[in-house]
């Protein structure tokens, strides 16, 4: 059974949100963010980001779900990349830079990485941190 708790975000509008997110994990801002998978439910209504946190020395892996609900516009920008046509795996993309926004449509949480862009207008983000 997966287990994990929750931490509600109230999010304040961090410049540089990789280093908030990774105290948030409970763990070194020396890590690199990757993004496994994104599923959209409800038309684009709710988001989910699976997604993990690598640590170099001693390396060690955590993995998380960036969930976010009452989404109300999403602006999405794909990057070309030279890629076999019949080769349809995604591999997991590497966070360039983060900044969360502000729940209730206030701020949007913008998201680059080296395949995709995206700025999303939510209303409630939540971190599921997974136990090991």
């Amino acid at each position: 059974m997966l287990q994990y708790h929750v931490i509600t975000l109230y999010i304040g509008g961090w410049a540089m949100d990789k280093i908030r997110l990774s105290e948030m994990l409970g763990l070194p801002a020396t890590g690199t963010f990757q993004v496994k998978s994104i599923a959209l439910d409800g038309w684009g209504s709710s988001l989910r980001f699976d997604c993990l946190y690598q640590v170099p020395s001693p390396t060690t892996i955590t993995t998380f779900t960036l969930q976010l609900s009452e989404c109300r516009e999403l602006q999405w920008r794909v990057y070309a990349h030279l890629k076999h046509p019949e080769d349809q795996t995604l591999p997991t993309a590497t966070l360039v830079n983060l900044r969360l926004g502000s729940d209730n449509h206030r701020k949007p949480l913008h998201v680059l990485t080296d395949f995709f862009g995206l700025t999303v207008s939510y209303g409630v983000l939540r971190l599921e941190k997974h136990d090991s």
